[in-house]
């Protein structure tokens, strides 16, 4: 996912969502599914600690998640930030600890297809809340695949991959994105903005909603 897609947030009503999604998506299949979790690393516990430095982290219905990227240690440490070597002139130019030189190799070349101009974007949002805290990192629920040609976002439907991950992007309200996360105080937009609040989808989505142009 490009790092200069910035996230920013805008108060969401649950009971004002709801009614306008009904509208005009498409009605759901039930298979739709995917998980959300808040990044773990044990090696920064400092930074662990100041995810929930706020309290629990509640991840609004209508959030949108986009991507794919590639993830290397499973949703809660996608980039494998545990291995990670800040130093790679002092560790035979790896980029990680404790992997292949073949495994290396994969990760850079699915870095560098993830940052690629004209890189697939797809996006879902989230049918309900999420709430996430230190000891129950990770949730599952309901989503809509979200197709937006303003946002270039024109997949249909989203299939599992056990390998690729999304990121929260934005919020949907009244049927309009907002994409500004300017409360650090508020702990869902804080780590949304730090872009620790990732997800994955874990069955096929298929139920699309379709987001007017602005």
């Amino acid at each position: 996912m490009s790092d200069n897609r910035r996230i920013r947030f805008m108060a969401l009503s649950l009971f004002g969502l709801l009614p306008p999604l009904a509208a005009i998506a498409e009605p759901s299949t039930g298979r739709g599914n995917v998980e959300i979790c808040a990044t773990y690393d044990p090696t920064s516990p400092d930074d662990f600690q100041k995810e929930f430095s706020f309290g629990d982290i509640t991840v609004p219905a209508g959030t949108v998640f986009d991507g794919p990227a590639h993830m290397f240690n499973g949703l809660k440490d996608p980039g494998d930030m545990q291995h990670i070597v800040t130093d790679p002139k002092n560790n035979d130019g790896k980029g990680w600890l404790s992997i292949s030189d073949a495994e290396e190799k994969r990760r850079e070349g699915y870095l560098r297809t993830d940052h690629e101009i004209g890189h697939l974007h797809q996006a879902f949002l989230i049918d309900g809340p999420v709430t996430l805290s230190k000891h129950h990192l990770c949730d599952k629920v309901d989503a809509h695949v979200i197709v937006s040609s303003q946002w270039d976002w024109n997949t249909r439907t989203i299939n599992v991959a056990s390998d690729l991950y999304y990121q929260a992007y934005g919020v949907v309200s009244d049927n309009k994105i907002d994409t500004s996360f300017d409360n650090e105080e508020m702990p869902f937009q804080w780590n949304a903005q730090a872009g620790n609040i990732n997800a994955a989808v874990t069955r096929p989505l298929d139920a699309v909603y379709e987001l007017p142009p602005d």
